[in-house]
C-alpha cells in the first residue's frame, strides 16, 4: 500500500464488525467504490487476466480462475481443470453473457477496476441460499504465503479501494483551507 493509502487508511473508518457475511460486506462497500470503476469498454482493466473467485462459503476452497481473452474466449479453471466457454458484452450495456457447456448467464457489472470484478446475475438472485454477488479479484492482489487470502482480506482490500481514493478529496479540502488561510492572513 502507498504512503497516501495509509494515511487514507489511518483516517477512515474500519469496516463494521457487525458484518456477517460478503454479501453485508458488499451491500456496504459497493456505494462507496462504485465512482472509482470502470466499465467493460475499458478492456484494458479486465481481459486477458487471471480472475479468482471469491466466495465466504463454508467449506469453499477450490482455486477457480476466470480468464477472458480478446475475441469472447472464456476459460474457466477449477484447480486447474480447465473449460473453455464464450463471452460477450450485451451490446452498449455494462453486462456480460458468460456461455459454458451450452449454459449462458447473464450478468451485469456492479464494480470492476484493475484489481476487483463485482458482478450480479441479472435477476432476483437475493432470495435464500442464493449467492447474490459473483466477485473476482485479480489473483496477483489475492496471494498471501502461498495461498490466498480469505474473503474478509478481500473484503478489507476493496474497502480500501475508497479508503486510498477519498484521501485525495480530503487532501484537496486541506490544501484549499491552507491556501484560503494563507491568504487571509497575509492581508
Amino acid at each position: 500500500m502507498s504512503f497516501f493509502g495509509e494515511i487514507a487508511k489511518s483516517f477512515s473508518p474500519d469496516l463494521p464488525s457487525n458484518l456477517d457475511d460478503m454479501n453485508a460486506h458488499l451491500e456496504f462497500i459497493l456505494p462507496k467504490v462504485v465512482p472509482y470503476g470502470e466499465d467493460l469498454r475499458e478492456t484494458n482493466f479486465w481481459i486477458g487476466k487471471r480472475w479468482l473467485e471469491v466466495r465466504d462459503e463454508e467449506g469453499f476452497h477450490e482455486a477457480i480462475l476466470h480468464v477472458f481473452y480478446e475475441g469472447g474466449e472464456y476459460m474457466l479453471s477449477i484447480d486447474g481443470n480447465l473449460m473453455k466457454g464464450t463471452w460477450k458484452q450485451l451490446g452498449e450495456y455494462n453486462s456480460l453473457v458468460l456461455e459454458i457447456s451450452g449454459k449462458g448467464e447473464l450478468f451485469d457489472v456492479r464494480f470492476m477496476n484493475r484489481d476487483f470484478m463485482v458482478l450480479t446475475k441479472h435477476g432476483d438472485q437475493g432470495r435464500k441460499g442464493q449467492r447474490k454477488y459473483f466477485t473476482m479479484v485479480h489473483e496477483p492482489v489475492a496471494k498471501h504465503q502461498g495461498g490466498y487470502l480469505d474473503w474478509r482480506n478481500v473484503m478489507e482490500k476493496l474497502y480500501n479501494v475508497w479508503r486510498e481514493n477519498s484521501i485525495s478529496i480530503w487532501a484537496w479540502l486541506f490544501f484549499l483551507i491552507l491556501i484560503g488561510a494563507i491568504v487571509y492572513a497575509s492581508t
